[in-house]
């Protein structure tokens, strides 16, 4: 009994390793895209500051040359870099918007909760078509399992107890 304590815990402290190695390799790639918005938004920022003196100067005494106030020229050029701004930060919100959360690592924790839950293993009853599984090959006489089905992916303990989900071996 204390041997199938320890390999479930050793099942259970390896299979909280993947998850977080899974989540690792999912939110880099999805960290690359959130970069270029990050990007987008510090290019923004940067032309803002540094051309923003220069810029304002140039623009509010040409248009105080063309006959308007020095007052109004000012608030003509700022109006100009808000109306940029905006759409620069616009552009920069919907690259956000396409990133997507880790549902690969998000699937995988349900599936391990429900594992979990029901220690088991307990496989879905097949469809009536299909051939008996082959518990010592891990294959149906058609075959072997299909990627996603949980039949023959994981070892079996003493008794046929499932020891963990995702193919982990003790």
């Amino acid at each position: 009994m204390g041997e199938l304590v320890a390999l479930a815990t050793r099942d259970i402290s390896l299979l909280v390793r993947q998850e977080i190695d899974l989540a690792k390799a999912e939110l880099t790639r999805q960290a690359v895209s959130a970069a270029l918005g990050v990007a987008f938004l510090a290019v923004a920022a940067g032309l803002g500051l540094c051309a923003l003196i220069a810029v304002t100067i140039f623009l509010g005494e040409l248009i105080t040359w063309a006959g308007v106030e020095r007052f109004w020229s000012y608030l003509l050029t700022a109006a100009g870099y808000l109306v940029i701004a905006g759409l620069l930060a616009l552009f920069a919100i919907r690259r956000f918007r396409r990133l997507s959360p880790p549902e690969r690592t998000i699937q995988t924790v349900r599936d391990d909760i429900s594992w979990l839950r029901n220690p088991t293993g307990t496989p879905a009853p097949a469809p009536a078509s299909a051939a008996p599984p082959n518990p010592a090959s891990g294959t149906t006489s058609a075959g072997p399992a299909a990627p996603g089905d949980p039949r023959g992916s994981a070892p079996s303990g003493p008794g046929g107890a499932v020891l963990a989900p995702h193919g982990l071996h003790p």
